[in-house]
């Protein structure tokens, strides 16, 4: 079988001659330029970005730009967010499929991930689907390598370390920033707390150690990587835990590092467009606490 290409056109396709060289400073520029705005606005490329260096583009007009990919999410499921990040970053168009929260599951979803019967999913035009919202960022490098922006180093080391600390993050960090909210006791929401802030101490020096002195995880100034979705789909999260709970988990006395990311990642326009608002996210937890009978003032 053929393998199904992105077949979500950006509003601008790349490509870059010259110097192997100068292809590193070019691609972050062009990189910064890309994940600065959505695929359906005009990109407005700089004058020149190297002199040894022609940039070859192909504009396509706005009625051409169609959302051929689907994801099926939540609006406030910070792994829909991850999903939806990376498609933001890649500059690819997307429509994003409302999956309504209830004890039931839909047939839509139930059909596009009978495994695990969970969001996200993305939906490819052909009618397959990647589940899982860290498999589904990595199948974005993978099925498009050439990609100005790529989320994954290139360097197999580090992509494994990407890999390494993404599944920490979501089988060590959120299942206790969770259990702060939505521990079933109050001892088991002052244990979560603790591994909340021992996990976040252990990221702390990740990030030293991944992002060597740049902005993000990805070891760039100009984008984030998979690192930084996997962690930074849980800012508004851990944001509206810290409000309902007068908590202080990421700040410039316990994790200096890490404070300086979340205020770069959340002020990312990627992040902007696709994270939601803390107070969304605080009446939510709200009501996940009603719904599971937490009684958060004992």
């Amino acid at each position: 079988m053929t393998p199904t290409r992105l077949a979500a056109p950006v509003s601008h396709s790349f490509k870059l001659l010259g110097d192997p060289a100068e292809e590193r400073p070019a691609r972050s520029a062009l990189s910064s330029l890309i994940s600065s705005g959505p695929a359906s606005q005009p990109a407005v490329l700089p004058a020149a970005i190297s002199d040894d260096l022609v940039i070859d583009t192909e504009t396509m007009t706005a009625g051409e730009t169609k959302a051929a990919l689907r994801v099926l999410g939540g609006e406030l499921s910070p792994f829909t967010a991850r999903a939806r990040l990376a498609l933001e970053l890649r500059g690819v168009a997307y429509e994003l499929l409302d999956e309504p929260l209830g004890p039931r599951k839909s047939d839509r979803l139930l059909a596009a991930n009978p495994v695990y019967g969970k969001i996200p999913v993305l939906l490819l035009p052909d009618g397959r689907a990647i589940c899982e919202s860290a498999v589904i960022v990595q199948y974005l490098d993978d099925a498009d390598s050439d990609c100005l922006l790529l989320l994954l180093p290139q360097d197999p080391y580090e992509r494994a370390m990407h890999r390494f600390w993404t599944v920490y993050i979501d089988d060590k960090f959120w299942p206790a920033l969770d259990a702060v909210s939505l521990g079933p006791t109050p001892a088991a929401r002052a244990q979560a707390v603790e591994d909340a802030r021992a996990a976040l101490r252990v990221l702390e020096g990740a990030f030293g150690d991944r992002s060597g002195g740049a902005a993000f995880f990805s070891g760039g100034d100009a984008a984030p990587g998979l690192l930084d979705l996997a962690l930074g789909c849980f800012l508004p999260a851990l944001r509206a835990c810290e409000r309902l709970h007068g908590l202080s988990l990421v700040d410039a006395s316990a994790t200096p590092l890490l404070d300086g990311w979340s205020r770069r990642f959340a002020a990312h326009p990627a992040a902007r467009r696709v994270l939601p608002d803390t107070d969304k996210v605080v009446e939510f937890t709200r009501f996940l606490q009603a719904k599971f009978g937490v009684d958060v003032s004992k």
